[in-house]
């Protein structure tokens, strides 16, 4: 019976402890970033970013109620206002 309280007590302690440890890690991280991060690598010498993706509107076709883009080709039904 003795064995098991001191296990339990141990085990309280153990769980106390860690959550002071995560605490104080949280709180030195927060510190970091209120400082800000430190540069960790050349940005000077980074390569050229991707392009952003070209986006376009769609909008409902009167007709099937598929939405389309304005500047797609037609579908071919006859009376698809995607016609030139």
């Amino acid at each position: 019976m003795l064995a098991k309280l001191v296990v339990l007590v141990g085990l309280v302690v153990l769980v106390w402890k860690a959550y002071q440890w995560g605490a104080a890690a949280q709180r030195r991280r927060m510190a970091t970033q209120a400082t800000g991060p430190t540069p960790t690598h050349n940005t000077r010498n980074a390569g050229p970013r991707a392009p952003e993706p070209v986006t376009e509107d769609l909008r409902a076709c009167p007709i099937c109620g598929a939405y389309i883009a304005r500047a797609s080709a037609p579908c071919g039904k006859p009376e698809c206002p995607q016609r030139r």
